[in-house]
Parts: C-alpha cells; structure tokens; sequence
C-alpha cells in the first residue's frame, strides 16, 4: 500500500489529549513507516469490529429517544478526560506503540475508544466513522492573553488582565476564522490512504462551533473576574458595552462558518456541549439537504465564571447576549460547571431552543428536578472527587447514585462522570464507578 509523502501543518499539541479537539497534525513532512501503519490499521480493524457490535445500535436508539424528552432508563456516560493521563499516557512508548506524531495521536484516540467500550461498558457509542478534524485557526479579539503558566501541566494557569481602562476596550476587533482547506484535504486522504479500506475518514467541521464560545469567557480573560463583578456595579453601562460588543463578533463569526459552510452535523457520536452524546430525532430540521446551518446543529453556552452572580445581574448582564447567539441554533445545552439552583428559571426564560441542562455536583438536585421535570434533559454531573480520595469507597458511591436517580425519577435523566482530573493512579476506580452507575441505572 502506498502512502504519499505530504506535508502536515503545525498546528497545536497537548502533552495529554483528552477529547478529539486536541487530534492536530503536528508533525510536517512525515511519512509513518510500514511498523506504524500495520498498528493503525489493527487498530483501525478492532474499531470496526467494536461497531458492528449491535449494542451501538440500541443505545444510539437511546439516546435518540432521550434527547427527544423521552424518558427512558438513567443513561451513563463516562470521560476521564485529564485523568487518560494515568490510563493511556501520551507518551508511554509501552502502551502507544506508532512512533509517528501525526499517527500517533490517532493511536491515542483509537486506543481510548477501545477502552471505553470493553472497560467502562456505559452507554458510549463506537463508530467505523472516523472524524479527520478541520484544520482551522480562530483569531484573537485584537490582543493576546496572557497566562502565566505553571510547571505542573496539571497546575492551574492565572491570567493577567489587559483592558484595564474603559478605552482599552477600542484595543479588540472582531476575530475571524481561518480554514486550512488543503492542509485538512491532505490529512483526510492521509488517512483514507492508510485505512480507507477499513474504516470510513471524514472531515469533521464539528469542532469548529466549540471554538467559538460566547462573551463572557473572553471578557473575563482579558478584564479579570473580580473586576468584572465590580464593573457591573460600577460602570453597568460600559459592561453593556463590552458584551454588546463580544456578542456582535461571535455573531459575525458563527454566521461566517454557516456561510462558508464551514459547519458539520453534531448529531450523531458526538460529545454536545460539557456532556452527553448529540444523537437526537429531532435534528436536522425536516429541510436539511445536506448544507449544515446554524438550526441543524446544537448550540452551546455557559456562565460558570460568574457562577456568584445573583439570576437578576446574570440575566442583565450575560443571558440577555446569549440568547442572540444561542436563538441560531436548532437544540441548546446549557450550564457547565457553575451551580444553578437559583438560575434555572431565567436560564429557562432566555435560552431558545434549551434542550440540556447542566447539573453540577453542587447544585441542589431536588430543585433542579422539579425546574426541569421532563421538558428538558437533566445532565446529572457527580462529583468527581469521590475518583480522587484516598479511601475509594463503593458502598459510598452506590449511595450516592441511588439517591440521585430516586430524586431524578420522574426526570429525562442521564449521569456522566466527568471533570476527572485524577483516579490516583487507579483506572480501576472509574470501572467500578461505570459498573455501578449501569447496575443502578437498570432498576429503573
């Protein structure tokens, strides 16, 4: 089989990849050797061999039901995300065994796949459709962030404000999309190339809407937290300014991606917002014929750095932006990591099309139970900690669980474990959490 010696654009590298977001070729005028290729290719087979498993088929059926708002048993996901790190190190040469970067981090991800489904055995879905990410650059708004960074690549990272005046404001324009079309071309025949015959490469254009985000995380970037809490008692009319301003350039961005049909379908097995899989029956809309709008897609947003804020400043001050981005979409996910017990009824009233729900592990899930009854999907996020401590305890997690799903009964729920930063050293501990999770889930 003959592979073509291309180039590979630089693009972006992560020590741990932890979702298909981080898969960028990495790695220019790379051509993989014959020991490389034959890994990928086993790999590439154990995939396909894993998708005509007709369990995908029941659960795809599932979640398509669940996300249609109708209920079925307790759905269970589960993503280690950092904490792959400890169970498929990137840079194990004995568990990653292609020398190639480029190849590589496709081994990563084919390798985490595989792992998902025989360790974990939740509801995630295996497909012989590989995903080939668009090669694309988004643009700063006119300055870039800066981020003191720590050594520890786990560490937390601090930012140092930029607009530090009113008329630093005048500094930012609006940002733009970049594809690379004959990098992302060449990376996708790459691939066909070296298991075309095997599995199904495809670009993906998915990604691109989670690079886009809304106001408020770039605000609080470049102007700081703290001050942007006082801002909005200070100066309200300067913040109006600032958000009317990242609201219009996200605007202009994400209608520049549906009219350069730089978008792709979300609907299948793909990870929607902060949890859950995107399949659903009711999108695309009836009149999709294969050019993907905005109202095709799922849309995406959050507020979790100003979790603190009372539901009134948040709807003044964030919802009532959002809502103009977030109506272009077909379905919305909202919330992230942030607590909304109090939120959920303006979050309710502003965000068009809401479909899921976030619900992080220090939201009070009785009001949330009855906020979200069963018009909307209840993302149910436990907390992660219990991954984390020194004493594992099951009798504690299986308490747990059993208590959330009595309270979530009459709810359109689903449980993901997520926001795992570490399992101690211990992938054990996330199986049994899965295997717990599953067993209960089937009582109800």
């Amino acid at each position: 089989m003959a592979v073509e010696k291309i180039k590979l654009p630089i693009i972006h590298q992560k020590v741990e990849p932890t979702i298909l977001t981080d898969l960028f070729a990495n790695e220019p005028d790379r051509t993989a050797d014959k020991r490389d290729i034959r890994v990928f290719r086993d790999l590439a087979k154990k995939i396909k061999e894993l998708s005509l498993d007709t369990k995908n088929d029941r659960r795809i059926q599932l979640w398509e039901v669940h996300n249609s708002l109708k209920r079925t048993r307790p759905l269970v996901l589960c993503y280690p995300e950092n904490a792959y790190g400890e169970i498929i190190p990137y840079h194990s040469d004995s568990i990653l065994k292609i020398k190639d970067p480029f190849l590589r981090q496709y081994e990563w991800y084919l390798r985490s796949q595989i792992f998902h489904w025989e360790e974990l055995c939740d509801d995630w879905i295996i497909s012989s459709k590989l995903k080939v990410p668009a090669v694309f650059n988004i643009t700063t708004w006119g300055v870039e962030e800066i981020w003191d960074n720590p050594a520890d690549p786990a560490g937390a990272a601090r930012f140092t404000p930029i607009i530090k005046k009113e008329r630093d404001l005048e500094k930012l324009e609006f940002p733009k999309l970049i594809y690379y079309k004959e990098e992302t071309i060449r990376n996708l025949e790459y691939i066909q190339d070296i298991a075309g015959d095997i599995l199904e490469p495809y670009i993906y254009f998915g990604i691109i809407p989670m690079f886009m985000g809304l106001g408020i995380g770039f605000f609080s970037r470049l102007r700081g937290l703290d001050q942007i809490l006082i801002d909005m008692i200070d100066r309200p009319k300067w913040v109006h300014k600032a958000m009317e301003f990242f609201t219009e350039g996200t605007l202009k961005l994400i209608k520049d991606a549906e009219g350069r049909q730089l978008l792709g379908l979300n609907t299948a097995d793909d990870y929607v917002g902060t949890g859950g899989m995107g399949y659903t029956n009711d999108l695309p809309q009836k009149d999709f014929s294969n050019r993907v709008r905005l109202k095709d897609i799922w849309g995406f947003g959050e507020a979790q750095e100003l979790t603190g804020v009372s539901p009134t400043m948040l709807e003044e001050f964030v919802l009532s932006y959002q809502k103009k981005v977030l109506k272009n979409y077909g379905l919305n996910y909202y919330g992230c990591c942030e607590d909304l017990t109090t939120k959920f009824e303006v979050i309710k009233k502003n965000i068009p099309n809401l479909r899921r729900v976030s619900v992080a592990p220090w939201t009070n899930m009785e009001i949330a139970s009855e906020a979200l009854g069963d018009e909307y999907v209840y993302v149910w996020k436990p907390n992660p900690a219990d991954l984390a401590v020194d004493d594992f305890d099951e009798d504690l997690i299986r308490r747990k669980i059993k208590t959330g799903y009595d309270i979530t009964k009459e709810n359109i729920v689903e449980i993901i474990m997520k926001d795992t930063h570490t399992l101690r050293g211990d992938p054990g501990r996330i199986k049994k959490w899965a295997g717990i999770a599953k067993e209960l889930a089937m009582e109800y």
